[in-house]
């Protein structure tokens, strides 16, 4: 059994970079690079939807973003493609607005919609500036002033409501279900990260930070999915 979308959470750049002497900055930048990598071996590992996200720091500070010519490299790369996957979808999940503008102009230059129709080879969710809570609420949101213009009532709103209509109002609408959902550093918690398609999802918690993880690690990930029961809450 090999997962079909992958979720995974890149964390504990600050312990790693502390343990080498290096700033936090610098850690982060090297969990960022790490996402071409990540991407790349669960491509091998069979996995055709992967989504990928950082772990920000509370508080951060726009330093901590990796610099554009980072970010170009990183971007340029899922853009060539690497041997075996000659044909890959970049998304993006987030708020441009909260990010900077020449961060914001790569990523909107550099993504595309999600596929529909004939798959890619794979498909990269690259999810920065993004947040769970929002995505519901302005899911939410659209509901009820949907309802409002229509003239409906909240009773009759409440009495009719069905989760099909929250989940076809979110921006990761086209996105399928996670069925492996991978943590680095130890952490055991989903950061707000794509709840809607994880609430049936296989969890996976390695104490690797970020920037150590190897392709073993990812291995090691999808080996325990495929020896799991999976009963989707039943």
């Amino acid at each position: 059994m090999t997962p079909r979308h992958v979720a995974v959470l890149l964390d504990g750049h600050a312990q790693w970079a502390a343990a080498k002497g290096l700033t936090e900055s610098e850690g982060f930048r090297a969990s960022c690079a790490k996402q071409v990598d990540v991407a790349r071996w669960c491509h091998d590992l069979g996995a055709h939807t992967v989504t990928l996200r950082v772990v920000p720091h509370p508080g951060a500070a726009p330093d901590h973003l990796p610099a554009e010519a980072d970010w170009d490299r990183m971007l340029e790369a899922f853009r060539n493609g690497w041997e075996g996957a000659p044909a890959i979808a970049l998304n993006h999940l987030g708020d441009l607005g909260r990010l900077p503008a020449g961060l914001a102009d790569r990523l909107r230059a550099a993504c595309t919609p999600a596929v529909t129709g004939a798959r890619p080879s794979l498909q990269v969710n690259l999810a920065v500036g993004y947040d769970g809570h929002d995505e519901l609420l302005d899911a939410l949101r659209w509901v009820l002033r949907t309802a409002q213009d229509g003239g409906r009532g909240l009773d009759e709103l409440a009495a009719s409501l069905a989760a099909d209509d929250l989940g076809e109002r979110l921006a990761s609408r086209t996105l399928p279900p996670v069925d492996l959902f991978v943590r680095a550093a130890g952490g055991q918690h989903l950061s707000g990260l794509l709840l809607w398609q994880s609430v049936y999802s296989e969890f996976h918690f390695s104490d690797i930070p970020a920037p150590a993880l190897t392709r073993d690690d990812l291995a090691v990930a999808f080996a325990d999915y495929s020896g799991r029961n999976r009963r989707y809450g039943k």
